[in-house]
């Protein structure tokens, strides 16, 4: 294997961060492609508003990983670089370095001089470890923590590495934003679609509403940013499932949740 190379995304392999999640046969499925062109256009936003937000793994040219994350600063001015997403996908390249390069890459560009936090390194690095990982996978979790994070009190995903041992860092809290409904969403599903950092909760969030929609006997009319932008931001924009003007709680990637939710609509 050649070894590998992580490189900042930048418009011109804006396509790889974008279609790196995407599964086998994704080609040949319309949902995962209209996914990841949602992607695409989330990562030309983040791009314009903050600069270098994301690096790639590479083995020659072929893509092989990926980590994003975004800056945040608490009301003590401690500047943090937080971990939105670190991912490898193919499980024949599990255990091989390749989540470590791509978080000391990031380490290391954040001890420096750093727009994002006027012009100084970042005072810590963190990352939302999201519990749950598939048979051979390491946990985020236990990555994190051989990599010298520990939890931060009162969010059991957050974690924390400080650069400077005596840090002590706030967090923003977690910002609960609903979409708005409107008088057409009474008596029918609708999925509102947008730019999203993640192919894979968009492809989800469409299989859902055609779940819920089979299964409440109620029509499912999609709103996308893209084919119908005022739409979309009619409701806000923010993505999101509607039914009878309601805001789901659960997918389907928490089915049993999902079902009881809607028992109760």
């Amino acid at each position: 294997m050649s070894a590998t190379r992580i490189l900042p995304v930048a418009v011109r392999n804006a396509g790889d961060l974008a279609t790196i999640c995407a599964g086998e046969g994704a080609k040949s499925d319309p949902l995962w492609e209209r996914a990841t062109k949602a992607k695409r256009q989330w990562i030309r936003d983040r791009l314009a508003e903050l600069g270098t937000f994301a690096w790639v793994a590479y083995n020659g040219a072929d893509p092989i990983g990926m980590i994003q994350c975004h800056p945040d600063r608490d009301p003590m001015g401690v500047g943090v670089a937080v971990i939105d997403c670190i991912w490898v996908p193919k499980k024949s390249r599990w255990g091989r370095g390749i989540g470590s390069k791509l978080l000391a890459e990031v380490e290391t560009t954040m001890q420096r001089q750093h727009r994002w936090f006027d012009g100084k390194p970042a005072d810590g690095i963190a990352a939302m470890a999201f519990h749950g990982e598939a048979e051979g996978q390491q946990s985020a979790e236990s990555f994190y923590v051989h990599h010298g994070f520990v939890h931060v009190d009162g969010d059991p995903d957050l974690m924390f590495k400080p650069f400077l041992p005596e840090t002590v860092w706030t967090p923003t809290p977690r910002a609960v934003v609903t979409p708005t409904s409107l008088p057409d969403d009474q008596a029918r599903v609708t999925v509102l679609l947008g730019p999203l950092s993640c192919p894979f909760q968009y492809r989800i969030l469409g299989q859902t509403a055609t779940y819920v929609g089979e299964k409440l006997g109620l029509t499912v009319t999609e709103v996308d940013a893209v084919n119908d932008p005022e739409g979309y931001l009619a409701h806000g924009g923010l993505t999101g499932i509607l039914v009878n003007g309601h805001l789901l709680g659960y997918d389907l990637l928490r089915r049993e949740k999902l079902d009881e939710e809607l028992r109760g609509l």
